[in-house]
């Protein structure tokens, strides 16, 4: 009887506890990534006692969080005397501008949800100080040192042989991509809108507009990208002006969506960039709520109608229109798939007939796939992250199925990072899944965990009612022991060359 528990509760979970347990897998696997993997190069962090800075900061020096991360690396946890975090020798050192840019949109958005844990009552600390004082080293370190002579960001290779020997950046290619910058653009603006009071906060939003009006000034340029540099510029766009409501913004999205909607008749993208057909649903949807031209929604519906061509209702998954034994599937391909039925459920009258078709994918590629190579335990039952506003009361405890399915491996279990596996081999005739290798992907990761976090945020803080935390002031908070860090003076400013 033990088995029975586990089927109906996958059975009966619901489009919230799906959203839950992605949100919960995304932020708990940024911040194991940023602080613990050590897959990068690490801040100079050092905490002071004579600050009055925040004990929540604090927080950093009990880890070695990430100021930009490496490309790839084996998601294997190694632990002995001189090392916690995944085996440098595994370490691919090239540094990618857009992920590390996602990397800290990540963490922006992320400082944002933790917010709502501020002045409240709790018994964990909240990272909204400790992400907001990392963010600032990285972009700090971006605008320093991933740019060429020209002022625009580009891939760099750290050819130092070790993190204990710092660093040593070279260009690994002098060509640049529209997508890095807008996507670096995005980020930059955020900051400056999360922390009006910081004192590089107006040279920050600056930077940022001085990007778009290169994208304005340079616009006839983008219509010689490819078809999946175009789709990611597009979201970048639709992502900057969700922070900006910039108007300028609206016509590199209007003239975008245009090229990629002609360029989409050019070839069948179907078939070998799915990933980016999924994408182009999803911010096609963005450009008609940010401009609304119709059009867009239309173009969006037409995708959205021929990628669920692809779902086999028997199977429960959706196969590519390929003609093989065993299919390949990326992770970006199973994540923005899954992720736009999800979003575009939500826009129908109707969701229901969305509900089985959710269920069984989720179920097929996230669950029982191994494309998931960790889940992160679910928070005990004694922290206030276990109940909604935050309350420790039991009325308003939330079930493990809003964080995680039982039984699957947990990094303590798996020695492995909560990372998404590069690739699965579907075996048609056996209807099973291998996974090619244990690769930790950081481009790939950054992207799908940033955009389930971008996404799914909104609704998961209105599943966690944070509201209910004024009603609970009388429960006692736990003291915080941890030593304070510098001061803000001891802060360095942002490079005197961003004007």
């Amino acid at each position: 009887m033990r088995y029975i528990g586990p089927f109906f509760r996958m059975n009966s979970l619901s489009q919230k506890d799906i959203e839950g347990q992605l949100f919960f897998l995304s932020r708990e696997a940024i911040k194991t990534i940023v602080l613990s993997s050590k897959c990068g190069i690490l801040s100079s962090f050092r905490p002071s006692k004579k600050s009055s800075h925040s004990n929540n900061i604090n927080t950093l020096s009990n880890f070695s969080p990430l100021i930009c991360i490496y490309r790839k690396a084996s998601p294997v946890f190694i632990h002995n005397k001189t090392s916690h975090g995944f085996d440098e020798s595994t370490f691919k050192k090239d540094i990618h501008p857009a992920t590390n840019a996602l990397m800290t949109l990540s963490l922006l958005e992320l400082s944002n949800y933790y917010s709502h844990y501020k002045d409240k009552v709790r018994n964990v600390n909240s990272l909204e100080e400790s992400y907001s004082y990392l963010i600032k080293e990285q972009l700090e370190f971006y605008s320093e040192n991933l740019r060429n002579s020209e002022g625009v960001f580009v891939e760099k290779k750290n050819l130092s042989d070790s993190n204990s020997k710092g660093y040593n950046l070279v260009e690994k290619d002098k060509k640049f991509n529209f997508s890095d910058q807008a996507i670096m653009m995005s980020a930059y603006y955020l900051y400056s809108k999360n922390n009006p009071n910081d004192s590089v906060s107006i040279e920050y939003k600056n930077f940022s507009l001085q990007i778009l009006d290169m994208f304005l000034d340079f616009n006839e340029a983008m219509y010689d990208v490819s078809f999946e540099e175009g789709c990611k510029l597009l979201f970048a766009f639709n992502l900057f002006y969700s922070y900006s409501t910039e108007e300028k913004c609206k016509s590199l999205i209007i003239d975008l969506s245009d090229f990629l909607i002609n360029k989409l008749e050019e070839k069948n993208y179907y078939s070998d960039s799915l990933d980016n057909c999924s994408i182009l649903a999803l911010t096609l949807l963005d450009s008609f709520k940010h401009t609304e031209i119709i059009s867009f929604k239309e173009k969006s519906d037409e995708i959205y109608d021929k990628l669920q061509e692809l779902y086999d209702e028997e199977k429960g998954m959706f196969l590519k229109p390929i003609d093989k034994k065993e299919i390949k599937y990326s992770s970006l391909e199973i994540s923005f798939y899954f992720l736009a039925f999800l979003i575009h459920a939500k826009d129908k009258e109707d969701a229901s007939q969305y509900k089985n078709m959710l269920h069984s994918l989720y179920k097929k590629f996230f669950i029982s796939s191994g494309l998931v190579c960790s889940w992160p335990e679910a928070p005990s039952l004694d922290e206030v992250e276990r109940y909604r506003g935050l309350s420790l009361q039991s009325k308003d405890m939330l079930d493990e199925s809003f964080f995680r399915m039982p039984n699957l491996p947990s990094p303590a279990s798996s020695g492995m990072a909560p990372i998404l596996a590069k690739s699965l081999l579907y075996s048609k005739k056996k209807d099973s899944f291998t996974r090619n290798s244990d690769t930790f992907d950081s481009g790939k990761n950054m992207f799908v965990y940033f955009t389930l976090i971008h996404f799914l945020m909104d609704d998961v803080i209105e599943g966690m009612d944070f509201n209910l935390a004024s009603e609970n002031q009388d429960i006692p908070s736990v003291d915080n022991m941890i030593e304070n860090i510098p001061s803000t003076e001891d802060i360095s400013d942002i490079p005197k060359y961003i004007e």
